[in-house]
């Protein structure tokens, strides 16, 4: 997925693609499907039309999580167990432009079984 914002003279970039199955540690999936019927999957777009650095990331998974946890990729966290918009599609600001491999981490609602999916996401 590529999403490209214009305005006026200036223009954000960010494209997410999934991680090839076996790439992360622990191994990424393309997507995960757990016995309870879950999908763990999440997106990643520009949030601001002048900075690529802002980007939106939506959980897409299919159950109601106890634990959310995002990393990504550059060193900083997003964790927690009360499951808040904020939490479930957070807005992170990057260091720089550049490619980052990022990563959601649920905990099941209906198994309690943790699920994980990593994404390549590029920023220019």
């Amino acid at each position: 997925m590529i999403t490209t914002l214009f305005s006026a003279g200036a223009s954000a970039q960010v494209s997410c693609t999934k991680t090839p199955l076996g790439d992360g540690t622990p191994p990424a999936t393309q997507c995960l499907h757990c016995s309870c019927g879950n999908c763990i999957a999440y997106t990643a777009v520009a949030a601001s039309k002048t900075n690529p650095t802002r980007v939106q990331f939506k959980d897409l998974s299919n159950d109601k999580e106890t634990y959310i946890s995002w990393e990504f990729g550059d060193g900083t966290y997003l964790t927690g167990t009360k499951i808040t918009p904020s939490l479930k599609n957070p807005v992170h600001k990057f260091p720089t432009t550049g490619y980052y491999i990022t990563e959601l981490t649920i905990r099941c609602g209906n198994c309690h079984k943790l699920l994980w999916v990593h994404n390549n996401v590029v920023i220019r």
